[in-house]
């Protein structure tokens, strides 16, 4: 059997496992994903990105050009509303057509993208930054020790199998994760909270879709209960239905009761309809007991399952591979502690179980107002503020007392404290105007007052005598500050400052100027990466540093 090395290896293409590999090698860290299938999904499945996600996914150059051309609607034409029947009069409208700006919110637009049109977006950005991707490659069987993970790999099409020694396993593999289960990992919560088909179907659907760009129906009617999704094709569209498996099996629904589905749920008895796919599949809110088991990590819906309403579950699937990432990259790069891995697990997997319940009161408020068993699910933090500004903790983040414990910040007044997603600001750099996640991506970055100039040489002299990669910037003295709202949107005073991470959380705060700004930031530093202090001393021209940015992932056989 042959052996190969490759630093990571990531099992199952969907959204976790495609981000996870796009993300890594963008930073030069070599991976292999192994997808079982043949090809990617052609069934939409989830729909649309989060502005947080795109905030993540954007530092792939090109990336958001590319996935907003593979969506049909515009960034903002969005429709989302409950009602009877597509072609009735609503209920609620939830979303409208430009109907809330999120310019304000984000330098990312809204895209409305299916995921069998974003999927093969992924994969090529991926490929183009020296992702190996693999189909019709199945992990048969993986056992790990203190210092390597052994997997074994067979090819589908001749059969062949070969062993791939790695430093770490990301399993992206899925609800039925067959790592997660080898590894005997619960799953605790609500498994089975509704079962359901998913129809995907062509149709004239110019009536019910009267011109509107991306177009999302809860539907609640005597007939059924489900919801109506415009896809990435005019005349295609995407049916979810409930059903009981006590009293209906899934043969039951053939073409011509899909067909009759479909017509009840458009409100158009006469309508031509043509059954592409009938994917059956089951709602659950289910979270991991832990996602990181030694070298192993588990991503997406092998971490954690959540109700398909809001769409949280695919944004959650980015943003773990996105985190896993650059803590990945920088712990092989040498230029963080390996513990700083195991932040992964303690700052995601709260994220997750916030998801899970936001979800569950989307589906509790938007279709099932019956299901007082899922009463639990109601009261929680809204649905922007879990989509796009949760809180992390762990032991990389800075501490400022008294910690709030909310598991999110507010949104539209954002804090600035640590663990906090950076506020979206507009700067003009070099007569352009950019955003403050603009600056976030590879390293650190440090954001200064215009009083913090102390912060900003600080930084310079670590980067210089420590290797510590980062870019620092005065804000109204490097770069403008246009709308004026800087200080107030971080909660900083003129002298202060803010240590960024790559994912573009606040490691780091100091509210105003410090007696030792090289010291301060130095423990805010070490901190972040998991390092001890002693790590970051100063180092003689001759000495090499821990931390050299330049350094690249190693790919030395295991001998």
């Amino acid at each position: 059997m042959t052996i190969e090395h490759v630093p990571v290896l990531i099992s199952g293409a969907g959204y976790a496992g495609l981000t996870a590999a796009l993300m890594l090698s963008l930073r030069g860290v070599p991976c292999l994903l192994a997808e079982r299938r043949g090809a990617l999904s052609d069934h939409p499945r989830a729909h649309g990105f989060s502005l947080r996600s795109l905030e993540l996914l954007r530092q792939a150059p090109g990336l958001e050009k590319d996935l907003l051309l593979a969506a049909r609607a515009e960034p903002g034409d969005t429709t989302i509303m409950i009602a009877e029947t597509v072609g009735g009069p609503p209920i609620e409208i939830l979303a409208a057509p430009n109907g809330f700006d999120t310019r304000t919110l984000s330098p990312a637009p809204l895209c409305s993208a299916g995921q069998d049109r974003a999927e093969p977006v992924l994969l090529r950005h991926a490929r183009a930054h020296g992702a190996d991707i693999r189909f019709s490659t199945e992990l048969l069987s993986f056992s790990q020790d203190a210092e390597k993970v052994h997997a074994v790999l067979r090819d589908a099409v001749n059969g062949r199998q070969k062993t791939v020694v790695t430093d770490y396993l990301i399993a992206a593999d899925g609800s039925g994760s067959p790592v997660r289960t080898s590894l005997a990992v619960d799953m605790k919560g609500r498994s089975g909270v509704a079962h359901a088909i998913s129809i995907l179907f062509k149709a004239d659907l110019s009536a019910s879709m009267a011109g509107r760009g991306f177009f999302l129906c809860y539907l609640r009617n005597r007939e059924l209960t489900g919801a109506f999704v415009s896809c990435d094709d005019p005349d295609q569209g995407q049916l979810n239905v409930e059903y009981d498996p006590a009293r209906e099996a899934i043969s039951d629904f053939d073409a011509a009761r899909c067909i009759a589905l479909v017509r009840a749920a458009l409100g158009q008895s006469d309508l031509e309809v043509e059954i592409l796919s009938v994917l059956p599949w089951r709602m659950s809110a289910l979270l991991a007991d832990r996602m990181k088991i030694g070298r192993v990590f588990l991503a997406g819906d092998a971490a954690h399952i959540m109700p398909p309403v809001g769409g949280l579950a695919g944004q959650a699937a980015i943003q773990d591979a996105a985190d896993l990432a650059w803590k990945i990259s920088m712990v092989m790069k040498k230029q963080a502690d390996p513990t700083l891995l195991d932040t992964y697990e303690d700052e995601r997997r709260p994220v997750a179980q916030l998801s899970i319940a936001r979800a569950t009161e989307n589906y509790v408020r938007r279709l099932r107002q019956d299901r007082n068993d899922l009463g639990e699910a109601l009261g929680r933090v809204s649905y922007l503020d879990a989509a796009m500004s949760y809180r992390y903790r762990s032991r990389a983040i800075s501490v400022e007392e008294p910690d709030d414990g909310l598991p999110a910040d507010d949104t539209l007044h954002p804090s600035g404290k640590p663990g906090s997603r950076l506020a979206h600001v507009p700067l003009i750099r070099d007569g352009v105007e950019i955003s403050t996640h603009d600056l976030v991506g590879r390293g650190f970055a440090l954001l200064a007052g215009p009083a913090g100039s102390s912060w900003v040489e600080a930084a310079k002299t670590l980067a210089q005598t420590h290797g510590v990669a980062t870019t620092a910037f005065g804000i109204g003295v490097d770069l403008s500050d246009p709308t004026g709202t800087f200080l107030e949107r971080t909660g900083l005073e003129p002298a202060g400052a803010l240590l960024l991470r790559p994912d573009g959380f606040i490691a780091w705060r100091s509210l105003g100027a410090s007696g030792d700004t090289e010291q301060a930031l130095r423990r805010a530093y070490a901190r972040a990466l998991c390092l001890d202090r002693r790590q970051l001393r100063i180092r003689s021209v001759a000495e090499p540093s821990l931390l050299t940015p330049s350094c690249e992932a190693s790919t030395t056989p295991m001998q």
